[in-house]
Parts: C-alpha cells; sequence; structure tokens
C-alpha cells in the first residue's frame, strides 16, 4: 500500500487527463491533509472542473498550500471569478500584485 501514496495517485490521474477523478479523490482527503502538493492539485483540479466556489473555499481555510505557486496558477488561469485569487492577495500580502492583475484584465468586483 506505499505505492499508493497521494503523489502516486495524482500522477496516475493527470497522466490519464482526469481533472474529475483528480478533484473528486483529493476531494475526499484535502480537507485533513497537510500535503502542501494535494491542495496545490485540489485548487488546479476543481478550476479545472469549474468548480470556482470550491477553489475559493481551500483559498480562503486553507494553510497548507504554496500561497505564491498558488498566487502564479490562479493569475494564468484567468478564472472568471476572481475571489479565490483575492483571498490568497489579501492573506498573503501579495495585494499590489492582484490589484494591478484585476485592474489590467478589468475584474474590479
Amino acid at each position: 500500500s506505499e505505492e499508493l501514496t497521494p503523489e502516486a495517485l495524482i500522477e496516475m490521474f493527470k497522466a490519464y487527463n482526469s481533472h474529475e477523478g483528480l478533484y473528486y479523490y483529493l476531494g475526499s482527503i484535502v480537507n485533513t491533509s497537510e500535503n502542501a502538493e494535494v491542495h496545490y492539485e485540489y485548487i488546479v483540479a476543481a478550476a479545472k472542473c469549474q468548480q470556482y466556489k470550491e477553489v475559493e473555499r481551500v483559498c480562503r481555510d486553507s494553510t497548507a498550500y504554496d500561497p505564491e505557486r498558488v498566487r502564479d496558477f490562479l493569475i494564468e488561469a484567468h478564472l472568471p471569478d476572481p475571489r479565490a485569487l483575492i483571498q490568497v492577495g489579501d492573506r498573503h500580502g501579495f495585494v499590489d500584485a492582484v490589484t494591478a492583475y484585476l485592474w489590467k484584465n478589468n475584474q474590479k468586483d
């Protein structure tokens, strides 16, 4: 059972481009995991599955993700709802960068 680590399962789901499978698998462990990779991959999978409220929830409630990596992903993803990015910016001191991005992309909510 050592082979079935979260990292190994993440790679398996990614190898088959199974964003929904990854989203549901990680959704079952993200709330109890302190693994930064689990949290990051869950945010990515949720975004790819258009589960924007879930992306926002994890960005707001989690303390286990790498804030710079998540910020960079959210900026590159151009999600239709900027609240997750705003949460990351506010919590981790990226307010100036997030404000500039939102202004440039006309996402002033």
